[in-house]
């Protein structure tokens, strides 16, 4: 585990001045709600200290850039892509969730509104794309490609994640796929993007593509898990609100399969 948070730390301080060079572009309103919610500041704007993430999905497009014998120089775009994209995501899930907690502090549209979370969203996503056209490596052009169609599979599995809440008969099989959209998608293409920006060929970017797309069915069903067990002093997250929202996560959706009575009782 010290060695996982050695080599994450290692990335995000290669990420950090890019991913903030990317979010001054931002009107001064979007810019701080951005900054805010990527742990930089206080509502204020006043500069902060303390940890703004774990920054996964840029550590493993940097991570596998050297591993494909690059320089995770090379893909900082790609990470700093993915990094915009995973925050237009949480701010939206935010607000669609109805969660006004997100790492112990209250979310954007708690704090600014609903139109705004919408907004600094969106901003995010095309900064994420801006940043991938400007990149000066031969293969910018299949990243960007992959990281639009990796956010066109996120989008899918949102869809199919709200409307699962109206549905009383949603199969396993069917919350499996949404988990591959809705986390596995940008996971995947996280590492896909290393690979590519890295020079790697096509095979190689297609493996790395396929172990990130696994890596994020496991993580969404540990959030799945944590979501209904975790404890919101340690996740930052409130507990509960998946049920409360009647959300098809794997462990409910497997329950409700089971066939027993408490499985009738739950999808009562």
């Amino acid at each position: 585990m010290t060695a996982t948070v050695e080599v994450l730390h290692r990335t995000r301080e290669l990420l950090l001045p890019a991913l903030r060079r990317a979010v001054d572009r931002l009107d001064a309103h979007s810019r701080l709600v951005a900054s805010y919610h990527l742990g930089w500041c206080d509502p204020d704007g006043r500069p902060l200290t303390a940890d703004s993430g774990k920054a996964l999905r840029p550590g493993l497009t940097l991570l596998v850039a050297e591993a494909v014998g690059a320089a995770a120089e090379d893909a900082v775009c790609g990470a700093v892509a993915v990094e915009l994209v995973h925050n237009f995501s949480l701010i939206h899930d935010d607000l669609m969730d109805r969660d006004r907690e997100r790492r112990h502090r209250p979310t954007v549209w708690a704090l600014w509104g609903e139109p705004t979370a919408i907004l600094v969203g969106d901003a995010l996503l095309c900064l994420a794309h801006e940043v991938m056209e400007e990149s000066e490596s031969p293969s910018a052009r299949e990243a960007s490609a992959a990281l639009s169609a990796a956010t066109r599979e996120l989008i899918r599995g949102q869809v199919l994640d709200v409307a699962f809440e109206t549905r009383s008969d949603v199969r396993l099989a069917e919350c499996l796929d949404m988990a591959a959209g809705k986390t596995g998608a940008l996971l995947a293409v996280s590492a896909e993007l290393g690979a590519v920006l890295g020079g790697a060929p096509a095979t190689v970017a297609a493996a790395y593509r396929a172990y990130g797309a696994e890596l994020g069915l496991a993580f969404q069903l540990v959030d799945d898990l944590l979501g209904i067990w975790g404890h919101p002093e340690r996740t930052g997250k409130p507990v509960f609100s998946d049920l409360r929202a009647r959300k098809k996560t794997l462990p409910i959706t497997w329950a409700l399969e089971s066939g027993t009575a408490e499985a009738a009782e739950l999808g009562a």
